[in-house]
């Protein structure tokens, strides 16, 4: 079917791919997306100031995607919100551009968040495409007095439509009603990081639920977890910057959702457990710039740190 087709009684599906740089990835991205039974969508890339030509690329090879240009990078959050914007459709899907999409997630999604009022935003199983029977994520559950995050990597067992789940990473359906009553993505404190964690909490804070939809399904093309952990990319940390993100978003979410007492007893009891933990495996890398995001997170800390404190220092001079 065309990303346009008009079909009166089914909603209209906005498609957001944001991208940066990854003009491969995002070619395998959007050929999924337009092969979807889906009939009622339209497709929107958000390139965000790509270097590697990822803009003239799209424009040649998918006449019919809307294609926004960023004139300066915005990261992750930036590039969602000018995405959002642009909709038409009551729905918005949310791909992350290293991701191909099952021609029926669409539809499957539509379904079930049209048949659960209270669902603002629904997400695929999530399996990886380098091992296409391991999941790499069928829902998220946050801890916030430890800061710690659960991905469930269970394939769900078919007796549920769909299940709760605290927040949703890498690919979702939201209702545009849901974008606009939140205010968007946070591109200013989760630039990067913890975005869809904090979208997510918002929507809860306004009646929204948040679910998994187990007959919904897309492949991420990140490399395969294994454990013991061994590497910064399994922490999320393949770069320098998105060290000093996972560093800085993390003390941020902390101080905006935990409370006050909790996000006490996380600063001074886990906070340093988990900088030592994460800083010593990346020292253990032996890929010079590898190493380099242990500057790189130590920074993320101390500004986190500090943005709290000036947080607290607003407040009180306000009082």
């Amino acid at each position: 079917m065309s990303p346009h087709q008009e079909v009166s009684n089914i909603p209209l599906v906005s498609v957001v791919v944001p991208t940066h740089n990854r003009k491969n990835a995002v070619t395998k991205c959007v050929e999924s997306v337009l092969h979807s039974s889906y009939p009622h969508f339209e497709v929107i890339v958000v390139d965000d100031a790509s270097t590697d030509g990822t803009f003239q690329h799209l424009s040649a090879l998918f006449p019919n995607v809307k294609l926004i240009g960023l004139d300066r990078e915005q990261m992750v959050s930036g590039s969602r919100n000018a995405g959002c914007k642009h909709a038409k459709g009551e729905l918005v899907f949310l791909v992350d551009d290293d991701n191909v999409v099952h021609p029926n997630a669409i539809g499957e999604l539509v379904k079930a968040i049209s048949d659960n009022p209270h669902a603002g935003i629904a997400g695929p199983i999530m399996y990886y495409l380098r091992a296409p029977e391991q999941v790499w994520c069928s829902g998220v559950s946050r801890n916030l007095l430890t800061s710690f995050t659960k991905f469930s990597v269970e394939k769900p067992d078919g007796s549920k439509n769909c299940y709760l789940t605290d927040d949703i990473p890498n690919a979702f359906m939201i209702r545009k009603r849901v974008f606009d009553d939140v205010g968007g993505f946070d591109h200013v404190e989760f630039v990067q990081h913890l975005g869809e964690a904090d979208f997510c909490e918002r929507a809860a804070r306004k009646g929204f639920d948040a679910i998994m939809v187990p007959k919904a399904i897309i492949w991420h093309d990140v490399p395969v977890r294994k454990w013991p952990y061994r590497g910064t990319r399994n922490l999320h940390m393949p770069s320098s910057r998105r060290a000093y993100h996972v560093a800085r978003s993390r003390i941020l979410f902390m101080r905006k959702y935990a409370g006050p007492w909790r996000f006490v007893i996380f600063t001074v009891a886990f906070l340093p457990l988990i900088a030592l933990s994460h800083i010593m495996m990346i020292l253990k890398q032996s890929n010079a710039s590898d190493r380099r995001g242990a500057s790189a997170y130590t920074r993320g800390l101390i500004d986190g740190l500090n943005m709290v404190r000036l947080a607290r220092e607003d407040s009180a001079l306000s009082n």
